[in-house]
């Protein structure tokens, strides 16, 4: 119980974190929203295969608004984006040597990015306020709660 309140903390501070980038056309990423948002069609081979994933939303899109498409290239996205992170004392680290490789285009790695880089700062900032936090570890199941 503990761990899930954790992760929905975690969770809720990259929505509040990519909020910063919306006016600039960045994709809003919620990660729980997006994993709790059923798909009415398969995202596997999307997800696995190497099709070139571009999403551009309005500013202040909101995850309920999104059409089932943009709602299945974002989970896609993430899906590629987040088998790059691994968690090292207690701080995010992505490792991607070479973002063409992911096929996502430059503005949704971006965006990932930044949501991390806010995660990380928010998980040291309780730190210092003596609230430290475990940040959870990206694994294998929850990337394949993003392809449903």
């Amino acid at each position: 119980m503990k761990e899930k309140l954790i992760l929905v903390m975690v969770l809720a501070i990259f929505a509040v974190a990519c909020n910063s980038k919306k006016e600039n056309g960045v994709p809003v990423v919620n990660l729980e929203a997006l994993s709790a948002i059923p798909l009415d069609h398969s995202i596997d081979a999307l997800a696995k295969g190497t099709e070139f994933i571009d999403v551009t939303l309005p500013p202040n899109a909101r995850i309920d608004e999104l059409s089932q498409k943009e709602l299945g290239l974002l989970k896609a996205a993430a899906y590629r984006f987040y088998h790059h992170v691994s968690l090292a004392d207690n701080q995010y680290q992505v490792d991607i040597k070479d973002p063409k490789s992911l096929y996502i285009s430059d503005q949704v790695v971006k965006a990932y990015e930044q949501a991390i880089q806010n995660t990380n700062h928010f998980a040291d900032s309780m730190a210092k306020a003596g609230q430290a936090i475990q940040l959870p570890a990206v694994n294998e199941e929850y990337l394949n709660k993003l392809l449903k």
